[in-house]
């Protein structure tokens, strides 16, 4: 009896045991709950604003520039103006780069823009033009044509305004011209034959005659000098010479000697007066150079001994300076052409017997603007049969002014 009642109490204890083992089990745990909030969008598109941004002011400040600021030549021909067009185009590429950039063409938003674009560039043109009634025609560049030989003018003023531009030559009306400004511009092109009076300056800067050009216009009055580009006349040409030889050794009994074969041959033109000077001595030039320009010419040089012309040079024919096949005059001494390796050949123009003396190198230039020059101040004395006659070279006497 009592094994069955022990039975009976294990399996009492084995079924209470089971119940609470099928209990779930509670845990304490350390997560943290966290409201998440989504992210503030209030609907603009920051990169969007800041292309538009920097094309409106861009815009704007083009808009003054070329309306408001004075018309300035920056390089050539090229002005303030001429980046309207350019400018509305590029800023209004700048005001479309977000969308341009991501390839979302919206034809509508694109046209709108344009149309926008163009609305404020006519108000801006429509102030200025009221604005600048009161002003009239400015002169905006003087430039010398060297191809035409002609001084090339540009005015600025209101579009329809008649003008009259005159070239004064110290203080004194030689050329007249009525014209237009078509939109904000006017140009003109004038012939120096209509008024070259001679160089504006001397070789040392100082002024011989006053070129100026005035516009008036609508009771206003503009003018400007072009000194600078009115020097046009050579009165000066210089010859220097450099000696060529070969010296023969003649061994220990047999002093050397030296043979002349010719002349390196150079010319140096430009604006001489006042302070210019002739002289040469042992193979070098020591006078004073001319003032270099740039002109056009055609010279001639003759090389005489005594009377008698020993030889001349082809013509040379100057473009503002430069000799096609010669060199260029602007700056500073030129080699002439020779007859044999690039040397006047002694053969070519020295007297063959009694050739020692004076020769004259002529220069006879004919400018284009201006008077003929025949200068014959480059006078050189040679010495060379003397020196071939004396086996002694050291004595040898070298070239020099005569």
């Amino acid at each position: 009896m009592s094994g069955l009642l022990d039975k009976a109490t294990k399996s009492k204890e084995t079924s209470v045991t089971k119940e609470e083992s099928s209990e779930p089990e509670r845990r304490e745990s350390d997560a943290i709950l966290t409201e998440i909030t989504p992210p503030f969008d209030n609907g603009l598109n920051l990169t969007n604003m800041k292309f538009q941004a920097a094309a409106v002011i861009g815009f704007l400040i083009t808009m003054l520039l070329v309306f408001f600021i004075d018309n300035i030549v920056l390089f050539g021909e090229i002005t303030l103006d001429d980046f309207l067009v350019p400018g509305i185009l590029i800023w209004w590429v700048v005001f479309n780069g977000n969308s341009l950039k991501d390839k979302e063409f919206d034809t509508t938003k694109l046209g709108v823009s344009a149309v926008a674009f163009l609305v404020v560039t006519v108000a801006f043109a429509g102030i200025a033009i009221f604005n600048s009634t009161d002003s009239g025609v400015t002169i905006g560049n003087i430039e010398y044509d060297g191809e035409e030989d002609e001084i090339d003018l540009s005015f600025y003023g209101p579009k329809g305004m008649d003008y009259t531009v005159e070239v004064l030559v110290d203080g004194k009306v030689e050329y007249s011209h009525d014209a237009t400004i078509s939109i904000d511009k006017g140009s003109h092109s004038i012939s120096l034959d209509e008024f070259w009076k001679g160089n504006a300056e001397d070789m040392k800067g100082d002024t011989l005659v006053e070129y100026e050009i005035r516009v008036t216009s609508d009771g206003d009055e503009s003018s400007m000098t072009f000194d600078d580009i009115m020097n046009r006349e050579v009165d000066t040409a210089f010859i220097k010479i450099t000696e060529v030889f070969t010296t023969t050794s003649g061994g220990s009994e047999e002093p050397s000697r030296k043979e002349y074969t010719g002349i390196t041959v150079e010319m140096f033109v430009g604006m001489g007066n006042p302070g210019s000077s002739y002289d040469f001595s042992n193979n070098y030039f020591t006078g004073t150079t001319p003032k270099p320009i740039a002109s056009d010419w055609s010279a001639v040089i003759a090389v005489k001994f005594d009377s008698t012309t020993k030889y001349t040079y082809d013509s040379i024919e100057s473009d503002e300076g430069i000799a096609n096949g010669v060199g260029e005059f602007t700056r500073d001494w030129v080699v002439l052409p020779g007859t044999e390796s690039g040397d006047l050949a002694r053969d070519d123009f020295y007297q063959q017997t009694g050739g020692d003396g004076c020769y004259t190198f002529e220069v006879t230039l004919v400018n284009e603007h201006g008077e003929i020059l025949v200068d014959t101040s480059s006078k050189i004395e040679f010495y060379w049969e003397s020196n071939e006659a004396d086996s002694d070279t050291e004595d040898d006497q070298p070239a020099e002014a005569c």
